[in-house]
């Protein structure tokens, strides 16, 4: 059994929960700068803007610290990978980990805490760092709940400068076109990339875009946690076309000489300065205490149990002799039919084909025609393709 209150369960955020998060969010600042500063690497400032939304969903989503890889939990896919000191620090806050592991094993040689974040760590779903293909991801997670009957629910968290990427583009249209109201995604809109305002780099109408492409848009405060929550229960309570939350944030939230300054984005505060930044969080500077456990190598590991991949039937097994006039992907299409025959009956696999604009060509037009529900055609979405189709294999 969940707890109760995850699912978004309450109408609102309640002031117990209001003042708990509230400390969470100052104490993991300050765990991120620890982290940080102390491995000379990493990117602090994204992490700070983006680390309400991470409390609140590491503490209110369907997710188990006690179970982290069960079936029927929710997935929460972090896009913006390089944020991950603010998805350690809020897992660990949530109860995933001991945050002294988080802190000690950042960036270090033989550590499942990559500055990229990594499956290896419990509560990260999916390794990112290619920015772009978290959307993909939760595309694919999102049709695994909806094949399997799980009903879970999927939350794509994501950079604004990543809102670039073709691929986002591919993703959204998709999610609209299947009905994935159970796919929720958030932006963390700081306008700050690595070289500076992202209008400046790349201007776009990011709002705009996912509204034309028939995604229900809201717009908050992102460090504000009652905001925060009330989206997200709207989001996860909804049954028409996914959301998008639009959460305008102040990169390096917190340290007043951080905030706004893309210096920050993949840069840490310099051990000069780490005292200064500390006490304005009003959080105590013990760095030297996991320096020096880091310097004699200790890492946390963890024995995360991932389900068994099933046993896949052969089918019926099809011979052509040296006189049959059969294409190879006429073979194929075949053969895929056969394949789904022999292992979709009852609670069998769930399988999924996904289609590019070529099921004449490619002969998955008779699948299609057995297991319509199964068939998914994505037009000529390449980039996306290949990664649901990962995702869902995952």
């Amino acid at each position: 059994m969940f707890d109760t209150w995850r699912g978004f369960s309450d109408d609102s955020l309640s002031g117990d929960w209001q003042q708990k998060l509230t400390v969470m969010a100052r104490e993991a600042r300050g765990n991120i700068l620890k982290m940080t500063t102390l491995a000379a690497s990493g990117h602090p400032g994204g992490s700070m803007s983006s680390i309400e939304m991470y409390l609140v969903l590491y503490n209110f989503a369907r997710v188990d610290p006690r179970e982290p890889m069960r079936d029927d939990r929710d997935r929460v896919i972090v896009s913006h990978g390089h944020t991950s000191p603010g998805a350690y620090s809020a897992l660990a806050a949530a109860g995933f980990f001991k945050i002294e592991d988080a802190i000690t094993g950042f960036r270090q040689a033989g550590s499942p805490f990559e500055g990229h974040v990594e499956r290896s760590v419990p509560g990260i779903e999916w390794g990112t760092g290619n920015l772009g293909q978290g959307l993909a991801v939760g595309v694919g997670k999102a049709i695994y709940s909806k094949l399997s009957g799980k009903g879970f629910h999927t939350y794509v968290v994501m950079g604004d400068g990543e809102q670039q990427k073709g691929i986002i583009s591919e993703s959204r249209r998709i999610a609209v076109k299947y009905k994935l109201s159970r796919l929720t995604a958030l932006i963390d809109y700081n306008r700050l990339q690595i070289s500076g305002d992202i209008e400046n780099i790349m201007p776009q109408n990011i709002a705009g875009e996912w509204k034309a492409d028939g995604w229900q848009v809201i717009e908050i405060d992102g460090h504000d946690l009652g905001q925060v929550y009330d989206a997200l229960r709207k989001a996860t309570h909804n049954e028409g076309a996914p959301v998008m939350i639009l959460a305008n944030t102040t990169m390096g939230k917190g340290v007043s000489f951080m905030e706004n300054d893309e210096g920050f984005h993949g840069a840490p505060v310099k051990p000069d300065r780490i005292d200064e930044a500390l006490k304005e969080l009003g959080i105590e500077n013990d760095i030297e205490n996991y320096r020096e456990r880091r310097n004699r190598g200790v890492v946390g590991r963890y024995a995360l149990k991932r389900p068994e991949y099933p046993q896949v039937t052969d089918g019926e097994s099809i011979t052509y002799e040296p006189g049959d006039k059969m294409d190879n992907r006429g073979a194929f299409g075949k053969a895929l039919l056969s394949v789904a025959r022999a292992n979709m009956s009852g609670d069998g696999i769930v399988m999924g084909v996904f289609d590019c604009d070529l099921a004449s060509s490619v002969k998955t037009g008779a699948f299609a025609k057995e297991f319509p529900d199964n068939f998914f055609q994505f037009g000529i979405s390449e980039h996306s393709t290949a990664t649901v189709a990962g995702s869902l294999s995952a």
